[in-house]
């Protein structure tokens, strides 16, 4: 059975791996348990930390509302996927409807656009971090973010290069592959035909029971993705660019500490979205 799989994964173009734990096989996908083998690794556990330091929350998704009115050409949520999108995500995490009407509002008044920007630093000779940010007056906010750079030993630098890319969509299957399914290896044969139609390079099944999985694929193509996957009956949580450190460094009780003062500045500042680093976790 995993031969004819192997063969069929292969026959599609998608890459894929063999895990083998307690004498099974698992093809392309991984459980919670064996997550640590995947290639993807520690990447789930880096974006709970960051989730877990987000501030200003439904800031955040005015933004992100502001941003899919933009980018899909309408304030209606009937006509712009993207839109309905970001509405589902801020409704789940308790934005108020009536706020999320506000900021339409408040958009569709607005003549001014705003644009997403990635910018790198060094912080004293050890920590790198990629910082993404939306403004609609970039040259202010970068200067305005230098002067608490400066003050903090961080300089500027070309050092996107030091991460990959890689784009994760959280989502719930539905109620029907999940009683299909009778153990792990059949939910996840499901997940991994699913992921075959729709282009994602790896799934990580986290709870056969309750249908939890992440998919991992290229983050161009995150909207296109998340749009087949909720087609094919899947609850789309969240989506999310992320940028994961090809190394780490450990830093000493002071250093953190005052990484952590540094960073506490930085996002302070409007239109800082996600500051990603190689601080081992």
């Amino acid at each position: 059975m995993w031969a004819s799989k192997l063969g069929f994964l292969w026959n599609n173009k998608l890459s894929c791996k063999i895990i083998t734990t307690n004498c099974k096989s698992n093809l392309f996908t991984s459980s919670k348990c064996n997550a640590g083998h995947s290639k993807w690794a520690n990447i789930r556990h880096i974006k709970a930390l960051k989730d877990g330091q987000k501030s200003a929350l439904f800031t955040k998704y005015a933004r992100q509302i502001r941003l899919a009115i933009q980018d899909g050409g309408s304030s209606d949520p009937a006509l712009n996927v993207q839109l309905r999108n970001v509405m589902d995500d801020a409704l789940r995490k308790n934005m108020p409807m009536a706020t999320i009407q506000n900021c339409i509002k408040k958009t569709t008044a607005s003549k001014t656009l705003l644009k997403k920007y990635f910018l790198c630093w060094r912080f004293r000779h050890k920590v790198f971090a990629i910082c993404a940010l939306y403004t609609d007056n970039f040259p202010q906010l970068k200067m305005d973010l230098a002067a608490v750079l400066r003050k903090s030993g961080t300089v500027y630098i070309e050092g996107q290069h030091m991460f990959d890319e890689v784009g994760i969509i959280e989502a719930i299957a539905n109620q029907d592959s999940i009683s299909k399914s009778k153990s792990l290896e059949e939910f996840e044969q499901i997940c991994t035909e699913d992921a075959i139609e729709c282009g994602v390079e790896e799934v990580e099944v986290l709870d056969e029971t309750k249908g939890t999985v992440n998919f991992f694929c290229d983050p161009v193509q995150l909207t296109t993705i998340s749009q087949v996957l909720k087609e094919r009956g899947y609850l789309v949580e969240n989506a999310e660019h992320l940028f994961v450190p090809k190394t780490t460094v450990e830093l000493s009780e002071d250093e953190f500490n005052a990484y952590q003062n540094f960073l506490t500045k930085v996002r302070e500042f409007s239109g800082v979205e996600e500051i990603y680093d190689n601080v081992k976790v």
